[in-house]
């Protein structure tokens, strides 16, 4: 019997409720929508930790932040030898593996972490830095993803691969077409005032953001097309999801991914089983940690470690239940941790919070009734709050098991000087990394 390959795509800062096929008014994922329709779509999904690090931290290893300890981007600590990545476990199972990312290459040699494991490790060009303008754009990601993939399909052997895209990730600018795609420049003549700076209107921003979705989704399309054309779609576990979402100018976000809100943590995650079945939708609360749990149940994989994640599979088949509740934390612009449980979700705050909240600070939401989290219920609802902290507390010494809580390291960011570490980096190894 041939065995899975397994095909992780990862998009950085999307947002859940920005795709047409979560129900986006606009059509910005019309290829994903299209692999959406053989898949399950699972509508509530949550991001375990976030922002980047720890996202894909556990994305990539099945284990709560809280167990691994990378709980900040850009932090101090690395992640530890004792807990193996997925693609070191499918290598020593005889899988190729591959990554088209530069978390490694951009952020310095201290984040080694992100290349365990991996025979094939290539950056997609340039010396990205968001904040600069040099972000890594779609078409290299799905170029170099096709040459690693072709790669792989020559030896004839089963393959993981991760692509990770960075639209769409600040700053939005989608090329061309795809940055006029929802913004309409005669229009914006007509009733603009002059003298005002477009980027300013939140309207021009959000139109751009769905272009940077728009961008993407045509690149996955390109690929998932790469796919079917060497008859290996159907013989894949293809997951697509993200780390975060995006704050687009709501609570005291603007445009930045902090805060444990649905903008942020609520993230797509799409499964297409092999041979697209089974499909449909799950309504199931399920997170970050179950992707992992999900491979290594279909390849059949017995995990070296304990996860903290369930099949997916599982899920879907009614042979287990997705989570009664999920615990989130963030640990860079600030310390909080929010518990989702039922409709509900209480944020608290450890520290004095980004946008002025004091330690000890607690917020309640109804989601199911306030999905953007306009109304804080906490006050108004006194012992639910009280019934939902304690939950909090218990899951987080029920995690910790008696360990450190790694949220007690401060949120000072590690300082990176990154083009001339990124610069090394690249002189010393190139834009591929191979390790066979």
């Amino acid at each position: 019997m041939k065995e899975t390959n397994v095909i992780l795509i990862g998009i950085d800062t999307l947002r859940a409720d920005h795709l047409s096929c979560y129900g986006y008014f606009r059509k910005t994922s019309p290829n994903i929508d299209r692999l959406a329709k053989d898949s399950v779509v699972f509508t509530t999904a949550y991001a375990t930790g976030i922002p980047t690090h720890p996202g894909w931290t556990t994305i990539l290893t099945g284990v709560h932040p809280l167990v691994h300890g990378i709980v900040s981007h850009v932090g101090t600590r690395k992640l530890s030898r004792d807990i193996p990545m997925v693609q070191e476990v499918l290598r020593t199972r005889g899988y190729r593996t591959g990554a088209v990312d530069n978390m490694f290459l951009k952020y310095g040699s201290f984040y080694d972490w992100f290349t365990r494991g991996f025979h094939i490790y290539s950056h997609p060009g340039a010396i990205p830095v968001s904040y600069a303008g040099l972000k890594v754009q779609a078409n290299s990601v799905t170029e170099r993803g096709v040459e690693v993939l072709r790669e792989f399909l020559k030896e004839g052997k089963p393959f993981f691969l991760f692509l990770h895209y960075w639209d769409p990730h600040a700053p939005y600018k989608p090329p061309e077409p795809f940055n006029k795609l929802f913004w309409n420049e005669s229009i914006e003549k007509r009733f603009i005032r002059e003298g005002y700076e477009k980027e300013e209107i939140l309207d021009y921003l959000i139109s751009q953001y769905d272009g940077e979705i728009a961008y993407v989704d045509s690149e996955i399309g390109r690929f998932i097309e790469y796919l079917e054309d060497r008859g290996v779609l159907d013989e894949s576990l293809v997951i697509i999801t993200s780390d975060h979402g995006e704050n687009l100018k709501q609570h005291e976000g603007y445009l930045q991914h902090h805060g444990l809100y649905e903008t942020i943590t609520h993230i797509p995650l799409i499964v297409r089983f092999p041979e697209g079945t089974p499909s449909g939708t799950v309504n199931s609360l399920v997170q970050h940690t179950d992707i992992v749990a999900t491979i290594y149940d279909v390849v059949g994989v017995e995990p070296r470690i304990r996860l903290y994640g369930r099949s997916l599979r599982k899920i879907v088949e009614g042979l287990e239940r997705g989570w009664n509740e999920i615990l989130m934390i963030e640990n860079t612009h600030q310390k909080s941790i929010a518990l989702r449980r039922g409709a509900w979700k209480l944020i608290y705050y450890l520290e004095k919070s980004y946008g002025g909240f004091p330690a000890g600070y607690i917020q309640l939401f109804n989601i199911e009734r306030d999905p953007y989290e306009l109304v804080n219920l906490a006050f108004q609802e006194p012992e639910l709050t009280l019934e939902l902290k304690s939950r909090l507390d218990h899951t987080l010494k029920t995690i910790l098991q008696g360990r450190p809580n790694p949220l007690d390291q401060p949120i000072t960011r590690r300082r990176v000087e990154f083009y001339s570490e990124a610069t090394k980096l690249v002189e010393k190894y190139g834009f591929t990394i191979r390790r066979d």
